[in-house]
């Protein structure tokens, strides 16, 4: 005959058994969407920090293209501000990279959380699934603008150097850099649209969650 205490030692082994089976406490869904969401403050932070630097910019590249016709004319303070805010632009650029890279182990690491939740409602999980799709389809589009704006520095980037040695180059060479340069933040800003609009349908899906 078992005594109580053993009883008790056995249920307790068991308890603990079944604990450790069941892994870490799970965390509710509209949390788990929430610090995805969180966490895509620092993208949005230098995506704001970006615009800014690009306002500069252009004055910049206008006022190079406008004085750079007359050949006479001293540039070389203009080029060198635009190239010192390209580079700025560049590692803007780079912790956006870095931040969307993360944000896609996170997306992987939350499709397997979401899996093994056992208490949430269907609508809900269903819901949850549908704000990580939108997410994943957003941070994708953020990648494409990474690479496409990093074609778009490189191609301002062959104009400045055109117009340094403007006095020397042929006229139709740095028409032709001009005409790439603008072709590719042509496509950019479809890309943007883009991103803002999957945003605004992420959010609208988050906003449903936690309602």
């Amino acid at each position: 005959m078992i005594s109580a205490k053993r009883t008790q030692a056995v249920l307790i082994t068991v308890l603990l058994l079944l604990l450790n089976g069941c892994g870490e406490p799970q965390e509710p869904a509209v949390n788990q969407i929430n610090h995805l969401a969180q966490d895509s403050q620092e993208i949005d932070k230098a995506l704001e920090s970006l615009t800014n630097h690009e306002q500069e910019d252009m004055r910049l590249y206008h006022a190079i293209l406008s004085q750079g016709k007359e050949k006479n004319s001293n540039i070389t303070g203009f080029l060198d501000q635009a190239e010192t805010h390209i580079q700025a632009r560049r590692a803007i650029l780079e912790q956006i990279e870095q931040a969307s890279q993360k944000a896609d182990e996170q997306t992987k690491s939350l499709q397997q959380s979401l899996l093994k939740l056992s208490f949430e409602k269907e609508e809900t999980l269903s819901r949850a699934g549908e704000a990580l799709k939108q997410y994943e389809s957003r941070n994708q589009t953020l990648q494409m603008f990474v690479e496409a704006y990093g074609l778009g520095l490189d191609a301002e980037e062959q104009v400045y150097g055109l117009m340094r040695g403007r006095t020397e180059t042929d006229l139709k060479e740095i028409k032709l850099a001009i005409q790439k340069r603008n072709v590719l933040y042509g496509k950019l800003t479809g890309i943007q649209e883009k991103f803002n609009t999957l945003t605004q349908t992420f959010n609208s899906t988050q906003e449903q969650l936690i309602n």
